[in-house]
């Protein structure tokens, strides 16, 4: 995905490998996170973003996008992916080379 295509303070799912990742693009620095909830796998893409805490569609569920830490249960996170941007690209590391 290229950079500008992601507008500050919104969210975009993607699919690399076949993962379901959802890109936040907040303050300059994009996000990569799971794109399912901890708590039954809804689509955190339909979600709303409050600063850097992401609710859940389905079920309210808070999550920080930073760590994918949920807030009422810190033990409990959501996967993040390390990314980067090189020449203008979005690169997501999903487990391998990015």
């Amino acid at each position: 995905m290229e950079d500008k295509k992601l507008k500050e303070n919104s969210m975009a799912a993607t699919f690399p490998k076949g993962l379901p990742v959802l890109l936040i693009k907040k303050e300059g620095r994009i996000y990569a996170l799971s794109n399912k909830c901890a708590h039954m796998a809804c689509a955190l893409s339909g979600g709303s973003l409050f600063g850097f805490m992401l609710k859940c569609p389905c079920h309210d569920w808070l999550y920080d996008i930073r760590t994918g830490q949920f807030f009422n249960a810190p033990e409990i996170r959501l996967p993040v992916f390390e990314s980067k941007i090189e020449e203008g690209k979005i690169f997501i590391n999903v487990g391998g080379q990015p």
